[in-house]
């Protein structure tokens, strides 16, 4: 029993009316069978339709709130639920595709601030290599990378063994990320570039463009998969504290190589 008073006053007059309605339709039902509205069959068939109909409806209405509003009212709940957890989290998109979480093109064309965690992204940085550079080119603005070490055995190693390909291979992808980085500024050594690194192994790629993390995760199967988990999620949020608070603890136990 609810000790809300206005939902027992609530309760108390739907089930009045119910009962009274229920009643009503009865009423019709009997009095349509009644002689005279046997001489008058027209007037007999409106009463037996109206009684059956108020009857029908008191059931439906009994069934609604017995049931449905409830039902709908725990769904709407959940939705509720889900909807303060996306909004705690700052979860803005979600998918299996990196490259449609967020515009990229539009993101990048205005940001001051990049940073990027990741193996080597060799894809990703070609597709925007015009865009950071224009970046790295604007006074106010800088560009943070922090790859892994490749001068670090173990740390070669395991990407190695992570990625299915030769320590060589590794070491050369490392390399050329380094020097594909230092790129973006000319080698000029400008400090708008800043290129760190480190022999933590990578359980995800994030990117941070001002206020947005984008995220995408790795896969464990053998073979190098296309699409793999991404999200995107915004400053103010759990997740973008998660990942702001690992990127900068990452950072500061890593060796700056550039400038």
């Amino acid at each position: 029993m609810t000790n809300n008073p206005y939902r027992r006053v609530t309760n108390l007059k739907y089930w009045l009316i119910a009962i009274v309605s229920a009643g009503v339709g009865g009423l019709f039902l009997y009095v349509s069978e009644l002689a005279w509205f046997e001489r008058h069959e027209s007037f007999g068939t409106l009463a037996n339709q109206v009684g059956g109909l108020l009857i029908a409806s008191v059931a439906l209405a009994v069934l609604w709130e017995l049931v449905g509003r409830r039902s709908f009212f725990q769904e709407m709940l959940e939705v509720l639920r889900f909807k303060n957890d996306m909004e705690s989290a700052g979860l803005d998109s979600i998918g299996t595709d990196y490259s449609k979480v967020i515009d990229w093109e539009r993101r990048l064309d205005g940001a001051k601030k990049v940073d990027i965690f990741a193996a080597w992204a060799t894809t990703w940085r070609n597709t925007n290599q015009a865009r950071l550079a224009r970046i790295a080119s604007r006074s106010d603005s800088k560009i943070r990378v922090c790859l892994p070490d490749p001068n670090d055995v173990e740390c070669v190693k395991i990407f190695a063994t992570r990625f299915n390909m030769t320590e060589d291979r590794v070491r050369n992808k490392l390399t050329e990320a380094i020097d594909g980085y230092k790129d973006l500024d000319g080698g000029a050594g400008s400090g708008r570039v800043e290129i760190y690194v480190s022999a933590v192994f990578r359980a995800f790629t994030a990117y941070r463009v001002d206020d947005v993390f984008i995220v995408t995760l790795y896969h464990h199967k053998d073979n190098r998969s296309a699409t793999v988990p991404a999200l995107s999620c915004r400053e103010g949020g759990t997740l973008y504290d998660f990942f702001s608070a690992d990127l900068e603890g990452v950072l500061n136990a890593s060796v700056k190589l550039y400038p």
